[in-house]
């Protein structure tokens, strides 16, 4: 849905995060007036605008935020798009610090409390913040949304829990269209980067930079994206 569209509000879960908080200020400065669910204030804690609300800050990461339905339901309350980018998950090492067991029952009855309450609000957008490890390990170079996803064959880092993780909420939202009618889009993210990070193959980039040749040899690369090239997409008319 393109901004233009949005006659009410947007909720942004994870908002506070190192993309939500990117698409967070881009909503702002367009005048859109955002809720954000989150447990921290993290990136956003110096932001005054007065169209921004802040829903769940404080609360603790397995049950409050998304995992809290009362909560769920008044941040769903009276917005036209939801932008679901919220994970229990350390994003800063890949690597999870909770059992299994507990990350699925935030995470999943999060999501569910999310598509539940976007159903009964008539949510017009269900934005889900998805990712290329649902692939896991291909055979082929190539892949597409026909591609058979293996996400628990992969054994790099961030390990198969997480490709499985967000395989399951693309699932849980496509029953919701399928089931109900709710409008979604998944987007299958790959490794996201800002002008300040120190990305695994820097000397890529900066060899992008200065335009200078790039040399990349079989089975040495991967895909990378800007965070404001993600941005634009989440805010682009399916």
């Amino acid at each position: 849905m393109a901004i233009e569209d949005i006659k009410k509000k947007v909720l942004v879960t994870g908002g506070a995060g190192f993309i939500g908080s990117k698409l967070v200020h881009v909503l702002l400065e367009r005048g859109v007036k955002v809720k954000v669910l989150d447990t921290q204030a993290g990136a956003l804690r110096t932001e005054t605008n007065p169209n921004l609300q802040f829903l769940g800050i404080g609360s603790e990461s397995v049950s409050g935020g998304m995992a809290d339905r009362d909560l769920v339901r008044q941040a769903v309350e009276d917005v036209d798009v939801i932008y679901h980018l919220a994970i229990n998950w350390n994003g800063h090492t890949w690597k999870h610090e909770l059992p299994v067991a507990d990350l699925f029952n935030t995470n999943i009855g999060g999501t569910l409390n999310l598509l539940d309450a976007a159903r009964s609000h008539n949510t017009r957008h269900f934005i889900l913040s998805s990712s290329c490890t649902v692939y896991g390990e291909t055979k082929t170079k190539i892949v597409g949304e026909d591609t058979v996803c293996n996400p628990e064959l992969w054994e790099g880092d961030v390990g198969p829990a997480y490709g499985i993780l967000k395989l399951t909420t693309e699932k849980l939202c496509l029953l919701y269209y399928h089931q109900y009618g709710l409008p979604v889009t998944a987007f299958r993210i790959e490794y996201v980067f800002d002008d300040n990070d120190a990305i695994p193959s820097s000397s890529i980039i900066e060899n992008l930079r200065k335009e200078e040749t790039i040399e990349v040899k079989d089975s040495d690369g991967y895909g990378s994206i800007h965070v404001d090239e993600v941005v634009q997409a989440f805010l682009s008319p399916p």
